[in-house]
């Protein structure tokens, strides 16, 4: 399965699928270390007393905000009455995934939206030997394996962050998934996990009748603890909002830098060119390497990737 609206910095790098829902991240090398072996990433709303998580039943149009590498989605769910709008990037300088969720009432009446997302990291591409831990001094959930380090957070646009955690297990015989719990709108926060471990962080949201409300959520890559947190310090100084912008502008300083004359060619042609530009270098590692192909679905087929190196 192809993947849908690429973002990286050229150390890190995130993939999505065709629902909107993470399912590779490459880091410190892209192409080298997937960090979820294509497991996917559940991202959900709970409202009404029950939830939803992205999938068919959310009717999704996935693009790029023009000659950026921050992407423009919208989603809508006729049986909730929602509409989201989100945008993610990774950031130009930091090696962090951010994500804007606006939450937008269809219904004409106030909501109460809970929002939740799950890590099902398989660090190095193992699925055994992870930690995930609730981190105090940054009320964050952290995942590490020797010295892979990534730091989970989320905030809505009151400054609350991080209303519900748990750290579980990955789905199994006589196991349950933290996951699982969100589907109850609650979570259990259980502090920590290792071994087959994931994780879910989720946060509320109050939607006023026929308006929005927004919350981020972020994912910091690092190689030790200390980097982590400081990427997440960072993130929360200057705002996911200030990160998406200085990303946003640095893409097209970078896609347009030079003038190019395509004559009397249509402006569409012009638009798929630096796109067709931007979409390449997301596969491009910052030493110089230039992958054939992040997509980790062919593994699952052919007991290989594509990730050859140009």
């Amino acid at each position: 399965m192809p993947r849908d609206i690429p973002v990286s910095n050229g150390n890190l790098l995130v993939n999505f699928d065709a629902s909107y829902r993470i399912r590779d991240i490459f880091f410190p090398w892209i192409g080298l270390e997937n960090h979820t072996r294509g497991n996917e990433f559940r991202f959900g709303i709970w409202v009404d007393g029950s939830i939803s998580w992205m999938g068919p039943e959310w009717e999704t149009d996935l693009r790029y905000r023009d000659d950026t590498l921050v992407t423009q989605v919208s989603l809508r769910s006729s049986a909730l009455a929602l509409e989201l709008r989100c945008q993610d990037t990774v950031d130009c300088y930091l090696d962090v995934y951010v994500r804007r969720i606006e939450v937008i009432d269809l219904q004409g009446r106030a909501r109460e939206v809970k929002i939740f997302f799950n890590q099902d990291f398989n660090l190095y591409g193992n699925e055994i030997g992870d930690t995930a831990y609730y981190d105090p001094h940054t009320r964050s959930v952290i995942h590490y394996e020797r010295n892979r380090y990534f730091l989970v957070n989320c905030r809505n646009s009151r400054g609350s962050v991080v209303d519900y955690f748990s750290c579980g297990v990955k789905e199994g015989p006589g196991r349950q998934p933290s996951w699982k719990e969100a589907e109850e709108g609650e979570l259990g926060g259980r502090p920590v996990s290792w071994g087959h471990a994931e994780s879910t962080v989720g946060v509320r949201v109050h939607v006023p009748a026929g308006g929005s409300g927004t919350a981020f959520y972020w994912l910091a890559a690092g190689q030790c603890y200390e980097e982590v947190v400081h990427i997440n310090g960072v993130v929360c100084e200057k705002t996911p909002s200030g990160l998406i912008r200085r990303t946003a502008d640095y893409w097209q300083a970078w896609v347009r830098k030079e003038p190019r004359s395509f004559g009397d060619l249509p402006s569409s042609v012009a638009d798929v060119f630096n796109r067709s530009l931007l979409i390449l270098r997301t596969q491009i590692d910052n030493r110089g390497a230039i992958i054939a192909a992040n997509d980790s679905d062919i593994e699952r087929f052919g007991g290989d990737t594509y990730s050859y190196m140009w």
